[in-house]
Protein backbone atom coordinates (compact mmCIF):
# COMPACT_ATOMS: atom_id res chain seq x y z
CA UNK A 1 0.00 0.00 0.00
CA UNK A 2 1.28 3.44 -0.95
CA UNK A 3 2.08 5.87 1.89
CA UNK A 4 -0.28 8.73 2.74
CA UNK A 5 0.77 12.31 3.45
CA UNK A 6 -1.52 14.51 5.54
CA UNK A 7 -0.71 18.22 5.88
CA UNK A 8 -2.34 20.06 8.76
CA UNK A 9 -2.59 23.84 8.86
CA UNK A 10 -4.92 26.55 10.15
CA UNK A 11 -4.55 28.10 6.69
CA UNK A 12 -5.99 25.26 4.62
CA UNK A 13 -8.93 26.85 2.77
CA UNK A 14 -8.49 29.79 5.16
CA UNK A 15 -6.42 32.69 3.80
CA UNK A 16 -4.66 34.41 6.68
CA UNK A 17 -1.00 34.83 5.74
CA UNK A 18 1.94 33.45 3.80
CA UNK A 19 1.48 29.80 4.75
CA UNK A 20 -1.68 29.75 2.64
CA UNK A 21 0.49 30.65 -0.38
CA UNK A 22 3.12 28.02 0.45
CA UNK A 23 0.55 25.23 0.76
CA UNK A 24 -1.38 26.34 -2.31
CA UNK A 25 1.62 26.60 -4.63
CA UNK A 26 3.38 23.37 -3.70
CA UNK A 27 0.19 21.26 -3.63
CA UNK A 28 0.51 20.41 -7.34
CA UNK A 29 4.00 18.98 -6.87
CA UNK A 30 3.00 17.00 -3.77
CA UNK A 31 0.03 15.51 -5.62
CA UNK A 32 2.26 14.42 -8.49
CA UNK A 33 4.37 12.53 -5.96
CA UNK A 34 1.67 11.04 -3.70
CA UNK A 35 -1.13 10.83 -6.31
CA UNK A 36 -4.46 10.24 -4.52
CA UNK A 37 -2.79 9.68 -1.16
CA UNK A 38 -2.36 13.36 -0.33
CA UNK A 39 -4.80 15.08 2.02
CA UNK A 40 -4.94 18.36 3.93
CA UNK A 41 -6.73 19.21 7.16
CA UNK A 42 -7.98 22.69 8.01
CA UNK A 43 -10.57 24.36 10.24
CA UNK A 44 -14.23 24.51 9.32
CA UNK A 45 -15.23 28.18 9.58
CA UNK A 46 -18.95 28.54 8.71
CA UNK A 47 -18.74 32.12 7.40
CA UNK A 48 -15.59 31.55 5.37
CA UNK A 49 -14.86 27.95 4.41
CA UNK A 50 -17.32 27.42 1.58
CA UNK A 51 -15.81 30.19 -0.56
CA UNK A 52 -12.57 28.17 -0.67
CA UNK A 53 -13.98 24.66 -0.42
CA UNK A 54 -16.28 22.38 -2.40
CA UNK A 55 -17.88 19.44 -0.57
CA UNK A 56 -17.73 15.94 -2.11
CA UNK A 57 -19.34 12.61 -1.23
CA UNK A 58 -17.37 10.87 1.52
CA UNK A 59 -15.36 7.91 0.15
CA UNK A 60 -16.56 4.63 1.64
CA UNK A 61 -13.19 3.92 3.31
CA UNK A 62 -13.51 7.14 5.36
CA UNK A 63 -17.13 6.69 6.42
CA UNK A 64 -16.29 4.61 9.54
CA UNK A 65 -13.76 7.25 10.64
CA UNK A 66 -16.17 10.14 10.26
CA UNK A 67 -18.94 8.17 11.98
CA UNK A 68 -16.60 7.39 14.87
CA UNK A 69 -15.58 11.00 15.51
CA UNK A 70 -19.22 12.13 15.47
CA UNK A 71 -19.53 10.34 18.82
CA UNK A 72 -17.16 13.04 20.16
CA UNK A 73 -19.31 15.84 18.73
CA UNK A 74 -16.97 16.44 15.79
CA UNK A 75 -18.37 17.15 12.32
CA UNK A 76 -15.97 16.53 9.44
CA UNK A 77 -16.47 18.02 5.96
CA UNK A 78 -14.75 16.25 3.08
CA UNK A 79 -14.11 17.88 -0.30
CA UNK A 80 -11.73 19.83 -2.51
CA UNK A 81 -9.74 22.92 -1.67
CA UNK A 82 -10.59 25.27 -4.53
CA UNK A 83 -7.09 25.98 -5.77
CA UNK A 84 -5.62 25.01 -9.14
CA UNK A 85 -4.64 21.46 -8.18
CA UNK A 86 -7.87 20.91 -6.17
CA UNK A 87 -6.36 18.67 -3.48
CA UNK A 88 -8.66 16.66 -1.21
CA UNK A 89 -9.08 17.99 2.29
CA UNK A 90 -10.95 17.52 5.55
CA UNK A 91 -12.34 20.62 7.27
CA UNK A 92 -12.99 19.90 10.93
CA UNK A 93 -15.61 21.66 13.04
CA UNK A 94 -14.20 22.28 16.50
CA UNK A 95 -17.00 24.35 18.09
CA UNK A 96 -17.89 21.52 20.48
CA UNK A 97 -14.49 21.92 22.18
CA UNK A 98 -14.74 25.67 22.64
CA UNK A 99 -17.37 24.98 25.30
CA UNK A 100 -14.75 23.17 27.39
CA UNK A 101 -11.69 25.21 26.41
CA UNK A 102 -10.49 25.48 30.02
CA UNK A 103 -10.31 21.68 30.27
CA UNK A 104 -8.09 21.62 27.16
CA UNK A 105 -5.87 24.32 28.61
CA UNK A 106 -5.54 22.35 31.82
CA UNK A 107 -4.66 19.22 29.83
CA UNK A 108 -1.75 21.05 28.16
CA UNK A 109 -0.69 22.48 31.51
CA UNK A 110 -0.71 19.08 33.20
CA UNK A 111 1.27 17.40 30.40
CA UNK A 112 3.66 20.16 29.31
CA UNK A 113 3.35 23.07 31.76
CA UNK A 114 1.90 25.34 29.07
CA UNK A 115 0.60 28.41 30.92
CA UNK A 116 -2.45 29.80 29.09
CA UNK A 117 -4.01 32.00 31.78
CA UNK A 118 -3.53 35.16 29.71
CA UNK A 119 -4.84 33.87 26.39
CA UNK A 120 -7.84 34.88 24.30
CA UNK A 121 -9.72 33.70 21.23
CA UNK A 122 -6.63 33.85 19.00
CA UNK A 123 -5.27 31.01 21.15
CA UNK A 124 -8.52 29.28 22.13
CA UNK A 125 -9.80 28.58 18.61
CA UNK A 126 -6.64 26.88 17.26
CA UNK A 127 -6.29 24.82 20.46
CA UNK A 128 -9.92 23.62 20.29
CA UNK A 129 -9.43 22.78 16.61
CA UNK A 130 -6.22 20.86 17.35
CA UNK A 131 -8.03 18.74 19.93
CA UNK A 132 -10.69 17.82 17.36
CA UNK A 133 -8.02 17.10 14.72
CA UNK A 134 -6.04 14.88 17.13
CA UNK A 135 -9.14 12.73 17.79
CA UNK A 136 -9.85 12.52 14.06
CA UNK A 137 -6.27 11.46 13.30
CA UNK A 138 -6.26 8.84 16.06
CA UNK A 139 -9.31 7.24 14.46
CA UNK A 140 -7.76 7.63 11.00
CA UNK A 141 -4.56 5.86 12.07
CA UNK A 142 -6.54 3.07 13.73
CA UNK A 143 -8.60 2.32 10.62
CA UNK A 144 -6.24 3.06 7.69
CA UNK A 145 -3.43 0.49 7.30
CA UNK A 146 -1.14 2.58 5.03
CA UNK A 147 2.04 4.21 6.27
CA UNK A 148 1.08 7.76 7.15
CA UNK A 149 3.17 10.96 7.48
CA UNK A 150 1.76 13.96 9.36
CA UNK A 151 3.10 17.39 8.44
CA UNK A 152 2.06 20.20 10.80
CA UNK A 153 2.61 23.90 10.15
CA UNK A 154 3.18 26.53 12.86
CA UNK A 155 2.11 26.57 16.51
CA UNK A 156 -1.53 26.80 15.43
CA UNK A 157 -1.50 23.12 14.46
CA UNK A 158 1.31 21.94 16.74
CA UNK A 159 -0.81 20.84 19.67
CA UNK A 160 -2.34 18.11 17.48
CA UNK A 161 0.66 15.97 18.47
CA UNK A 162 0.57 17.23 22.05
CA UNK A 163 -2.99 16.09 22.80
CA UNK A 164 -2.58 12.58 21.38
CA UNK A 165 0.43 10.28 21.15
CA UNK A 166 -0.05 9.51 17.45
CA UNK A 167 2.00 6.47 16.46
CA UNK A 168 3.28 7.68 13.08
CA UNK A 169 6.09 9.92 11.82
CA UNK A 170 5.32 13.61 12.38
CA UNK A 171 6.93 16.75 10.97
CA UNK A 172 6.58 20.16 12.61
CA UNK A 173 7.48 23.20 10.50
CA UNK A 174 7.73 26.69 11.88
CA UNK A 175 7.70 29.56 9.39
CA UNK A 176 8.58 32.16 12.05
CA UNK A 177 8.90 31.80 15.81
CA UNK A 178 6.22 33.44 17.91
CA UNK A 179 8.76 35.00 20.26
CA UNK A 180 11.14 36.14 17.51
CA UNK A 181 8.37 37.98 15.67
CA UNK A 182 7.11 39.61 18.87
CA UNK A 183 10.55 40.76 20.00
CA UNK A 184 11.45 42.16 16.60
CA UNK A 185 8.19 44.09 16.22
CA UNK A 186 8.66 45.65 19.67
CA UNK A 187 11.76 47.43 18.41
CA UNK A 188 14.23 45.30 20.37
CA UNK A 189 17.55 44.70 18.60
CA UNK A 190 16.60 41.07 18.35
CA UNK A 191 19.79 39.49 16.99
CA UNK A 192 21.96 41.06 19.67
CA UNK A 193 19.95 39.37 22.43
CA UNK A 194 19.40 35.99 20.80
CA UNK A 195 22.31 34.05 22.28
CA UNK A 196 22.10 35.48 25.82
CA UNK A 197 18.37 35.57 26.56
CA UNK A 198 16.15 33.05 28.37
CA UNK A 199 13.39 32.42 25.80
CA UNK A 200 10.77 31.22 28.28
CA UNK A 201 11.23 34.31 30.46
CA UNK A 202 11.16 36.61 27.44
CA UNK A 203 7.90 34.99 26.28
CA UNK A 204 6.23 36.18 29.51
CA UNK A 205 7.54 39.72 28.98
CA UNK A 206 5.91 39.83 25.56
CA UNK A 207 2.71 38.04 26.69
CA UNK A 208 3.15 35.15 24.23
CA UNK A 209 4.06 32.43 26.73
CA UNK A 210 1.28 30.00 25.76
CA UNK A 211 1.90 30.16 22.00
CA UNK A 212 5.65 29.99 22.55
CA UNK A 213 5.39 26.89 24.73
CA UNK A 214 3.05 25.13 22.28
CA UNK A 215 5.57 25.85 19.54
CA UNK A 216 8.51 24.75 21.68
CA UNK A 217 6.93 21.48 22.81
CA UNK A 218 5.67 20.70 19.28
CA UNK A 219 9.17 21.19 17.87
CA UNK A 220 10.61 18.88 20.50
CA UNK A 221 7.98 16.14 20.26
CA UNK A 222 7.79 15.90 16.45
CA UNK A 223 9.81 13.22 14.72
CA UNK A 224 11.32 15.89 12.48
CA UNK A 225 11.60 19.62 13.10
CA UNK A 226 11.98 21.87 10.05
CA UNK A 227 12.25 25.57 9.20
CA UNK A 228 12.17 27.58 5.97
CA UNK A 229 15.61 29.22 5.99
CA UNK A 230 19.08 29.19 7.53
CA UNK A 231 18.28 32.54 9.16
CA UNK A 232 15.30 30.99 10.95
CA UNK A 233 17.29 27.85 11.82
CA UNK A 234 19.68 29.89 13.99
CA UNK A 235 16.78 31.68 15.67
CA UNK A 236 14.73 28.50 16.23
CA UNK A 237 17.62 26.59 17.79
CA UNK A 238 18.10 29.34 20.39
CA UNK A 239 14.41 29.94 21.08
CA UNK A 240 12.91 26.45 20.79
CA UNK A 241 15.91 24.43 21.93
CA UNK A 242 16.11 22.05 18.98
CA UNK A 243 18.29 22.24 15.91
CA UNK A 244 16.16 21.84 12.77
CA UNK A 245 16.55 18.54 10.91
CA UNK A 246 15.71 19.98 7.49
CA UNK A 247 15.52 23.41 5.84
CA UNK A 248 12.60 23.82 3.41
CA UNK A 249 13.01 27.07 1.41
CA UNK A 250 9.79 28.53 0.04
CA UNK A 251 9.43 28.32 -3.73
CA UNK A 252 7.36 30.25 -6.21
CA UNK A 253 5.24 29.05 -9.12
CA UNK A 254 6.87 30.82 -12.07
CA UNK A 255 4.02 29.84 -14.40
CA UNK A 256 1.79 32.35 -12.58
CA UNK A 257 3.99 35.25 -13.68
CA UNK A 258 4.76 36.73 -17.13
CA UNK A 259 7.66 35.27 -19.07
CA UNK A 260 10.76 37.38 -19.77
CA UNK A 261 9.30 38.12 -23.22
CA UNK A 262 5.96 39.22 -21.73
CA UNK A 263 7.37 41.34 -18.90
CA UNK A 264 8.19 44.39 -21.04
CA UNK A 265 4.68 44.57 -22.52
CA UNK A 266 3.01 43.96 -19.14
CA UNK A 267 5.15 46.70 -17.57
CA UNK A 268 4.11 49.27 -20.21
CA UNK A 269 0.40 48.46 -19.98
CA UNK A 270 0.25 48.56 -16.19
CA UNK A 271 2.59 51.56 -15.95
CA UNK A 272 0.08 53.52 -18.06
CA UNK A 273 -2.73 52.54 -15.67
CA UNK A 274 -0.63 53.78 -12.75
CA UNK A 275 0.15 57.03 -14.57
CA UNK A 276 -3.54 57.66 -15.16
CA UNK A 277 -4.23 57.07 -11.46
CA UNK A 278 -1.49 59.52 -10.45
CA UNK A 279 -2.89 62.15 -12.82
CA UNK A 280 -6.33 62.22 -11.25
CA UNK A 281 -4.86 61.85 -7.74
CA UNK A 282 -2.65 64.95 -8.01
CA UNK A 283 -3.79 66.99 -11.05
CA UNK A 284 -6.66 68.83 -9.28
CA UNK A 285 -3.99 70.33 -7.00
CA UNK A 286 -1.00 70.92 -9.29
CA UNK A 287 0.69 69.79 -12.49
CA UNK A 288 2.58 66.49 -12.19
CA UNK A 289 5.45 65.50 -14.46
CA UNK A 290 5.16 61.84 -15.43
CA UNK A 291 7.50 61.55 -18.41
CA UNK A 292 10.57 61.67 -16.20
CA UNK A 293 9.26 59.70 -13.24
CA UNK A 294 9.77 56.34 -11.50
CA UNK A 295 7.44 54.27 -9.33
CA UNK A 296 8.76 52.69 -6.12
CA UNK A 297 6.65 50.52 -3.80
CA UNK A 298 6.56 48.58 -0.56
CA UNK A 299 3.94 45.99 0.38
CA UNK A 300 3.05 43.50 3.09
CA UNK A 301 1.36 43.28 6.47
CA UNK A 302 1.27 46.37 8.65
CA UNK A 303 4.25 45.38 10.77
CA UNK A 304 6.01 48.73 10.88
CA UNK A 305 9.30 47.49 12.32
CA UNK A 306 9.42 43.89 11.06
CA UNK A 307 8.66 44.77 7.44
CA UNK A 308 10.93 47.82 7.49
CA UNK A 309 8.11 50.24 6.67
CA UNK A 310 9.66 52.77 9.06
CA UNK A 311 13.06 52.47 7.32
CA UNK A 312 11.43 52.81 3.88
CA UNK A 313 9.62 56.02 4.86
CA UNK A 314 12.66 57.58 6.53
CA UNK A 315 14.80 56.68 3.50
CA UNK A 316 12.27 58.33 1.20
CA UNK A 317 12.53 61.44 3.37
CA UNK A 318 16.32 61.46 2.86
CA UNK A 319 15.93 60.73 -0.86
CA UNK A 320 13.60 63.73 -1.15
CA UNK A 321 16.45 65.94 0.13
CA UNK A 322 19.08 64.39 -2.17
CA UNK A 323 17.25 64.52 -5.50
CA UNK A 324 18.05 67.48 -7.76
CA UNK A 325 15.87 69.19 -10.36
CA UNK A 326 17.43 67.08 -13.12
CA UNK A 327 16.61 63.80 -11.34
CA UNK A 328 13.37 61.86 -11.99
CA UNK A 329 10.30 62.46 -9.87
CA UNK A 330 9.65 59.53 -7.54
CA UNK A 331 6.13 58.31 -6.80
CA UNK A 332 6.26 55.84 -3.91
CA UNK A 333 3.35 53.50 -3.21
CA UNK A 334 2.71 51.98 0.21
CA UNK A 335 0.54 48.92 -0.50
CA UNK A 336 -0.13 48.08 3.15
CA UNK A 337 -3.70 47.24 4.26
CA UNK A 338 -4.79 49.23 7.31
CA UNK A 339 -7.91 50.20 9.20
CA UNK A 340 -9.82 52.71 7.11
CA UNK A 341 -12.69 54.96 8.11
CA UNK A 342 -14.04 55.52 4.61
CA UNK A 343 -13.13 56.00 0.97
CA UNK A 344 -11.81 59.50 0.25
CA UNK A 345 -14.84 60.61 -1.74
CA UNK A 346 -13.08 63.69 -3.14
CA UNK A 347 -10.48 61.49 -4.83
CA UNK A 348 -13.14 59.06 -6.01
CA UNK A 349 -15.17 61.99 -7.38
CA UNK A 350 -12.11 63.38 -9.20
CA UNK A 351 -11.59 59.98 -10.80
CA UNK A 352 -15.11 60.16 -12.24
CA UNK A 353 -14.54 63.71 -13.48
CA UNK A 354 -11.21 62.75 -15.03
CA UNK A 355 -12.79 59.84 -16.89
CA UNK A 356 -15.70 62.03 -18.06
CA UNK A 357 -13.14 64.46 -19.45
CA UNK A 358 -11.34 61.62 -21.23
CA UNK A 359 -14.60 60.42 -22.78
CA UNK A 360 -15.47 63.93 -23.94
CA UNK A 361 -12.06 64.38 -25.57
CA UNK A 362 -12.35 60.92 -27.13
CA UNK A 363 -15.66 61.93 -28.74
CA UNK A 364 -14.06 65.08 -30.14
CA UNK A 365 -10.89 63.41 -31.47
CA UNK A 366 -12.07 62.98 -35.11
CA UNK A 367 -13.14 66.64 -35.34
CA UNK A 368 -10.02 67.93 -33.57
CA UNK A 369 -7.82 65.83 -35.88
CA UNK A 370 -9.51 67.34 -38.93
CA UNK A 371 -9.07 70.89 -37.61
CA UNK A 372 -5.44 70.23 -36.67
CA UNK A 373 -4.62 69.01 -40.18
CA UNK A 374 -6.31 72.11 -41.64
CA UNK A 375 -4.33 74.47 -39.37
CA UNK A 376 -1.05 72.77 -40.19
CA UNK A 377 -1.61 72.83 -43.95
CA UNK A 378 -2.55 76.51 -43.92
CA UNK A 379 0.07 77.37 -41.30
CA UNK A 380 -2.53 78.96 -39.08
CA UNK A 381 -1.94 79.65 -35.39
CA UNK A 382 -3.12 76.84 -33.15
CA UNK A 383 -4.68 77.56 -29.73
CA UNK A 384 -7.30 76.03 -27.51
CA UNK A 385 -9.81 78.62 -28.78
CA UNK A 386 -9.25 77.64 -32.42
CA UNK A 387 -8.92 73.90 -31.79
CA UNK A 388 -12.29 73.75 -29.98
CA UNK A 389 -15.56 75.46 -30.79
CA UNK A 390 -16.94 77.81 -28.13
CA UNK A 391 -19.57 75.25 -27.16
CA UNK A 392 -17.01 72.43 -26.90
CA UNK A 393 -14.61 74.56 -24.89
CA UNK A 394 -17.43 75.55 -22.52
CA UNK A 395 -18.44 71.92 -21.99
CA UNK A 396 -14.83 70.98 -21.19
CA UNK A 397 -14.53 73.88 -18.74
CA UNK A 398 -17.73 72.77 -17.01
CA UNK A 399 -16.31 69.27 -16.52
CA UNK A 400 -12.99 70.61 -15.19
CA UNK A 401 -14.76 72.88 -12.69
CA UNK A 402 -16.30 69.78 -11.07
CA UNK A 403 -12.89 68.77 -9.68
CA UNK A 404 -12.71 68.98 -5.90
CA UNK A 405 -9.69 69.99 -3.83
CA UNK A 406 -9.03 70.05 -0.10
CA UNK A 407 -6.85 72.37 1.96
CA UNK A 408 -4.29 69.56 2.34
CA UNK A 409 -2.62 67.67 -0.47
CA UNK A 410 -3.81 64.04 -0.74
CA UNK A 411 -1.66 61.24 0.68
CA UNK A 412 -4.04 58.27 0.93
CA UNK A 413 -6.87 56.93 -1.22
CA UNK A 414 -8.89 56.47 1.98
CA UNK A 415 -9.73 58.43 5.09
CA UNK A 416 -7.62 57.14 7.96
CA UNK A 417 -7.39 57.74 11.66
CA UNK A 418 -5.18 60.85 12.03
CA UNK A 419 -3.05 58.79 14.47
CA UNK A 420 -2.36 56.10 11.85
CA UNK A 421 1.31 55.22 12.39
CA UNK A 422 2.27 55.19 8.71
CA UNK A 423 0.56 58.55 8.16
CA UNK A 424 2.36 60.02 11.16
CA UNK A 425 5.73 58.70 9.92
CA UNK A 426 5.20 60.25 6.48
CA UNK A 427 4.38 63.67 7.91
CA UNK A 428 7.25 63.53 10.39
CA UNK A 429 9.83 63.30 7.56
CA UNK A 430 8.17 65.97 5.41
CA UNK A 431 6.50 63.65 2.90
CA UNK A 432 3.26 65.62 2.71
CA UNK A 433 3.03 65.71 -1.12
CA UNK A 434 3.72 69.42 -1.54
CA UNK A 435 4.28 70.38 -5.22
CA UNK A 436 7.99 71.05 -4.65
CA UNK A 437 8.65 67.55 -3.23
CA UNK A 438 10.59 65.36 -5.64
CA UNK A 439 9.27 62.32 -3.75
CA UNK A 440 5.51 61.98 -3.53
CA UNK A 441 3.80 59.16 -1.66
CA UNK A 442 0.49 57.35 -2.19
CA UNK A 443 -0.65 55.34 0.82
CA UNK A 444 -2.95 52.57 -0.48
CA UNK A 445 -4.44 51.00 2.69
CA UNK A 446 -6.60 48.30 1.08
CA UNK A 447 -5.93 45.03 -0.71
CA UNK A 448 -5.39 45.66 -4.41
CA UNK A 449 -7.97 44.18 -6.75
CA UNK A 450 -9.35 45.02 -10.17
CA UNK A 451 -12.59 46.44 -8.86
CA UNK A 452 -11.26 48.59 -6.02
CA UNK A 453 -12.26 51.83 -7.77
CA UNK A 454 -8.80 53.43 -7.82
CA UNK A 455 -5.94 51.63 -9.55
CA UNK A 456 -8.25 48.77 -10.53
CA UNK A 457 -5.27 46.42 -10.81
CA UNK A 458 -4.57 43.24 -8.91
CA UNK A 459 -1.38 43.06 -6.87
CA UNK A 460 0.78 41.34 -9.50
CA UNK A 461 -0.35 43.80 -12.19
CA UNK A 462 0.40 46.79 -9.97
CA UNK A 463 3.91 45.71 -9.03
CA UNK A 464 4.90 44.83 -12.59
CA UNK A 465 3.91 48.38 -13.56
CA UNK A 466 6.40 49.77 -11.03
CA UNK A 467 10.16 50.14 -11.35
CA UNK A 468 11.49 49.26 -7.88
CA UNK A 469 10.19 47.08 -5.02
CA UNK A 470 11.65 47.99 -1.61
CA UNK A 471 11.53 45.51 1.30
CA UNK A 472 13.98 46.59 4.06
CA UNK A 473 12.76 43.92 6.49
CA UNK A 474 14.09 43.56 10.01
CA UNK A 475 12.34 40.23 10.66
CA UNK A 476 11.57 38.09 7.61
CA UNK A 477 12.35 34.36 7.94
CA UNK A 478 11.74 33.95 4.20
CA UNK A 479 10.38 36.88 2.17
CA UNK A 480 7.70 36.20 -0.44
CA UNK A 481 7.19 39.89 -1.29
CA UNK A 482 10.73 40.51 -2.59
CA UNK A 483 10.63 37.15 -4.39
CA UNK A 484 7.34 38.07 -6.14
CA UNK A 485 8.75 41.48 -7.02
CA UNK A 486 11.92 40.07 -8.57
CA UNK A 487 10.16 37.30 -10.49
CA UNK A 488 8.00 40.06 -12.04
CA UNK A 489 11.13 41.65 -13.50
CA UNK A 490 11.17 44.51 -10.99
CA UNK A 491 14.40 45.83 -9.48
CA UNK A 492 14.19 44.64 -5.88
CA UNK A 493 15.77 45.71 -2.59
CA UNK A 494 15.85 43.41 0.43
CA UNK A 495 18.10 42.92 3.48
CA UNK A 496 20.62 40.48 4.88
CA UNK A 497 18.09 39.40 7.52
CA UNK A 498 15.73 37.67 5.10
CA UNK A 499 15.81 33.95 4.41
CA UNK A 500 15.30 34.68 0.71
CA UNK A 501 18.47 36.78 0.36
CA UNK A 502 20.49 34.34 2.47
CA UNK A 503 19.40 31.43 0.28
CA UNK A 504 20.33 33.25 -2.94
CA UNK A 505 23.76 34.14 -1.62
CA UNK A 506 24.47 30.48 -0.84
CA UNK A 507 23.58 29.14 -4.30
CA UNK A 508 24.56 31.75 -6.90
CA UNK A 509 26.70 34.74 -7.79
CA UNK A 510 25.48 38.36 -7.92
CA UNK A 511 26.40 40.58 -10.86
CA UNK A 512 28.30 43.47 -9.26
CA UNK A 513 27.37 45.94 -11.99
CA UNK A 514 23.73 44.90 -12.42
CA UNK A 515 22.76 42.95 -9.29
CA UNK A 516 18.99 43.15 -9.95
CA UNK A 517 18.35 42.31 -6.28
CA UNK A 518 20.10 44.71 -3.89
CA UNK A 519 20.82 43.40 -0.38
CA UNK A 520 21.35 46.11 2.23
CA UNK A 521 22.84 45.39 5.64
CA UNK A 522 20.54 45.36 8.68
CA UNK A 523 22.09 42.78 10.98
CA UNK A 524 23.60 44.49 14.03
CA UNK A 525 23.15 47.92 12.42
CA UNK A 526 21.32 50.92 13.86
CA UNK A 527 18.39 52.55 12.08
CA UNK A 528 20.17 55.73 10.92
CA UNK A 529 22.90 53.69 9.26
CA UNK A 530 20.37 51.53 7.43
CA UNK A 531 18.35 54.59 6.35
CA UNK A 532 21.46 56.22 4.85
CA UNK A 533 22.46 53.06 2.95
CA UNK A 534 18.96 52.52 1.59
CA UNK A 535 18.51 56.16 0.54
CA UNK A 536 21.81 55.96 -1.39
CA UNK A 537 20.65 52.80 -3.20
CA UNK A 538 17.31 54.46 -4.03
CA UNK A 539 19.18 57.49 -5.38
CA UNK A 540 21.53 55.32 -7.43
CA UNK A 541 18.61 53.48 -9.04
CA UNK A 542 16.81 56.77 -9.72
CA UNK A 543 19.82 57.91 -11.76
CA UNK A 544 20.10 54.73 -13.84
CA UNK A 545 19.83 55.01 -17.58
CA UNK A 546 17.03 53.06 -19.21
CA UNK A 547 19.55 50.43 -20.37
CA UNK A 548 20.86 50.02 -16.81
CA UNK A 549 17.32 49.56 -15.48
CA UNK A 550 16.60 46.91 -18.12
CA UNK A 551 19.78 44.97 -17.26
CA UNK A 552 18.85 45.02 -13.57
CA UNK A 553 15.29 43.88 -14.30
CA UNK A 554 16.58 40.90 -16.27
CA UNK A 555 19.02 39.97 -13.52
CA UNK A 556 16.30 40.24 -10.85
CA UNK A 557 14.18 37.82 -12.85
CA UNK A 558 17.11 35.40 -13.28
CA UNK A 559 17.87 35.30 -9.58
CA UNK A 560 14.24 34.86 -8.55
CA UNK A 561 13.77 31.99 -11.02
CA UNK A 562 16.29 30.00 -8.97
CA UNK A 563 13.61 29.84 -6.27
CA UNK A 564 11.02 28.08 -8.42
CA UNK A 565 9.19 25.12 -6.90
CA UNK A 566 10.66 23.04 -9.72
CA UNK A 567 14.03 23.49 -7.99
CA UNK A 568 12.99 23.53 -4.33
CA UNK A 569 10.32 20.85 -4.02
CA UNK A 570 13.06 18.19 -3.79
CA UNK A 571 13.75 19.37 -0.22
CA UNK A 572 10.25 18.21 0.74
CA UNK A 573 10.66 14.89 -1.03
CA UNK A 574 13.94 14.23 0.79
CA UNK A 575 12.17 14.97 4.07
CA UNK A 576 9.25 12.65 3.32
CA UNK A 577 11.63 9.86 2.28
CA UNK A 578 13.44 10.24 5.61
CA UNK A 579 10.10 10.14 7.45
CA UNK A 580 9.08 6.90 5.72
CA UNK A 581 12.42 5.29 6.54
CA UNK A 582 12.03 6.31 10.18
Amino acid sequence: MEPILIEISWEVANKVGGIYTVLKEKARYIQEKFKNNYYLIGPFLPNKSFSDFSALPIPYEFEPIIDEVKKFGIDVYYGEWLIESRPKCFLIDYTRFLENINNLKYELWAKYRIDSLRTGDDYNHPIAWCKAVSIFLKCFLDKVPNKIILHLHEWLSGSVILFENLQTPSIFTTHATVLGRSMAESGLEFWEHLSIMNPDEEAYKFAVEAKHMVEKMSARKATFFTVISRVLAIEAEHILGRKPDFILPNGIDISKFPTIEEISYAHRVNREAIREFILYFFSPYYKVELKNSLFYFISGRKEIKNKGIDIFIRSLGELNKKLTDSDPNIFAFIFVPSEVIDVDHSIFHNLTVYRNLEEKIEDLVPEIKSRLVHFLIHKEKISSETLFSKEEFLEIQKIIKQLKTDSKFPISTHILNPQDEILQLLLSVGLDNRPENKVKVIYYPIYLHRGDGFLNLDYNEAIIGCHVGVFPSFYEPWGYTPLESAISGVITITTDLTGFSDYLQTITYFDKEYPGIYIIGRKNKRGAEVVEELSEVLLKIARFSKAERVQNKLEARRLASLCSWDNLISNYFDLYSAALQR
